[in-house]
């Protein structure tokens, strides 16, 4: 029999650490994320130094909530108080208003969705082979995509195909699977008389067009499904870009290169940047890290390297350059083939 434990002799734990710790950081993250869905942060920037009344009655938040509100984000740095007006910080005018260039705020929203991975881990702990991507096709996690690799990932790949030796020279380009196009842009941006086609998938269309409106490219920039095949028997490309957009079709690998192949204009360049299976450590401060990689690559790796470079060559895909590049989810490898001629 179970002995009865007297209540009243436990002894007092005002502070659990473990416990109110993660609680808190919660707490926290859920309010800056309701703050990113009333969009308090682009009203803040829009009309400047405003108190906390002017704000309650601009963004419809509560009179009661609006100070605790306030006080919370001035915690955190989030905003500034000068007299009795608060403005947006500086690190949150550039990340949280959505005006910014380095808009960040959709990193957020996309891991609390309704459809993020993270709201049903347990299921992907336990029944891996039941789950099918742990990068969910909806709009929010593309538009969170965009503006993780805004922060260095279009750059450095559109610096190495300007670096290409006949970048000069070429004139169209082929985005395949990046969801918001943003490469096809970076790379017409610098080279004036490159004209793009973007395969495009359906839960980013809307992201896709607003980007291109937005960089005023409707008349370099057209798109098209994004369907191996779709293109068949169309233009061929002086550059080929796939970006992550490889793994689902990995059974039919040969296919799919042959496929690429056949769109690229002799002497033309492919660039693939793709994710390679690598073991995770799962050791020391980079615990969580090491396992959203474990779960990440599953799903989202290409199985074996050697494999994928000598399919490049049987499809004449003649591989001249490879490189690392840091991402959200460890080093990517950026392959560089020209076609042979």
């Amino acid at each position: 029999m179970l002995e009865t434990t007297e209540l009243i002799k436990l002894p007092e734990l005002p502070v659990i650490e473990i416990v109110d710790d993660l609680v808190q950081v919660y707490k926290e993250f859920m309010v800056i994320r309701a703050a990113l869905q009333i969009r308090l942060f682009d009203w803040m920037a829009a009309h400047g130094p405003a108190t906390s009344e002017e704000i309650s009655n601009g963004t419809g938040i509560h009179h009661d909530y609006i100070s605790g509100l306030l006080g919370m984000l001035y915690y955190l740095d989030i905003v500034r108080k000068s007299d009795e007006k608060y403005l947006v910080s500086p690190s949150a005018n550039l990340h949280f208003v959505s005006s910014s260039n380095y808009y960040q705020g959709d990193v957020i929203l996309a891991l609390a969705s309704e459809k993020s991975p993270w709201n049903k881990l347990s299921d992907y702990l336990t029944n891996p082979d039941e789950q099918i991507t742990f990068i969910p096709e909806n709009k929010e996690t593309g538009a969170s995509i965009a503006e993780q690799e805004i922060r260095g990932m279009v750059k450095n790949i559109t610096s190495v195909i300007s670096r290409w030796a006949g970048f000069k020279e070429a004139k169209s380009m082929l985005e395949i699977s990046s969801g918001h196009g943003l490469y096809s842009i970076a790379v017409c941006q610098i080279h004036p008389e490159m004209n793009a086609m973007i395969c495009e998938r359906s839960e980013s269309r809307d992201l896709l067009h607003a980007n291109i409106n937005h960089y005023r490219m409707e008349n370099r920039i057209v798109t098209c499904t994004d369907e191996f095949g779709a293109l068949k028997g169309t233009s061929k490309y002086d550059i080929i870009l796939a970006s992550h957009s490889l793994y689902s079709h990995q059974k039919h690998l040969p296919q799919c290169m042959k496929y690429i192949s056949s769109l690229l204009n002799e002497g033309g360049l492919f660039i693939s940047n793709h994710w390679f299976v690598r073991q995770s450590d799962g050791t020391g401060m980079q615990g969580l890290y090491e396992l959203e990689l474990a779960l990440h690559n599953r799903y989202h790796t290409i199985a074996n390297r050697e494999e994928f470079e000598s399919i490049c060559k049987t499809q004449g895909l003649d591989i001249f350059q490879t490189g690392m590049m840091r991402s959200a989810y460890g080093e990517s490898t950026v392959h560089m083939a020209t076609k042979k001629e």
